[in-house]
């Protein structure tokens, strides 16, 4: 839907997101694997690459994903959800979830988020963001939603508690290195610190 026109609207780095994604990138080690988890048309992949990492991207948007190939053709990248990320069997040296936490719904945040840490090798940062709402929330429209939950236009938009994501987070393995408020999301360095 969104795909055609997506670099044209929503093409833009915000200063924040281009800052982090160049310290994960130099957190990853020289010619690492980094995953680009719902990579969308793979905005962020230039500064990836330009840094001698070579890059994987996974989205569950076909369409989105042909725009990412247009544009890199040598980056290996496949139809697939945040939710189905325990198919692939490679572990990877970086990870990178930008842009995307804001479309999962709580229910399988728990299961992202152990997804997220699954494909990556003990210790290895991951750099992930949290949209943040423009003010207050208003209540659910539906009885069947929990706080936080927004369906508008046909879109749905999750804002999660800050503890909640954290709980959630460690759960599946990570530790918070970093993080900041900028540019309308709250920035996640993060290190995959078990085994599991």
């Amino acid at each position: 839907m969104h795909s055609p026109r997506y670099d044209e609207n929503w093409g833009t780095i915000s200063p924040s997101h281009a800052a982090f994604v160049a310290r994960l990138a130099g957190l990853v080690r020289q010619g690492g694997t980094v995953l680009d988890a719902a990579c969308g048309t793979g905005k962020y992949w230039p500064a990836l690459l330009a840094a001698g990492l070579r890059v994987t991207g996974v989205d569950q948007s076909a369409g989105m994903l042909a725009q990412a190939r247009r544009k890199h053709p040598e980056v290996p990248s496949r139809v697939l959800a945040l939710q189905d990320l325990a198919a692939l069997p490679d572990r990877f040296d970086g990870l990178l979830c930008v842009d995307a936490l804001e479309c999962v719904a709580p229910e399988d945040w728990p299961g992202v988020a152990a997804g997220l840490a699954g494909v990556l090798a003990d210790q290895a940062p991951a750099y992930v963001t949290v949209e943040l709402p423009d003010g207050p929330l208003p209540p659910p429209a539906d009885p069947r939603q929990v706080p936080g939950e927004l369906t508008e236009g046909g879109r749905y938009h999750y804002y999660p508690p800050r503890d909640q994501v954290r709980r959630w987070l460690a759960g599946a393995g990570f530790a918070v290195t970093d993080e900041a408020d900028a540019d309308h999301y709250w920035h996640l360095l993060l290190a995959r610190t078990t085994d599991r």
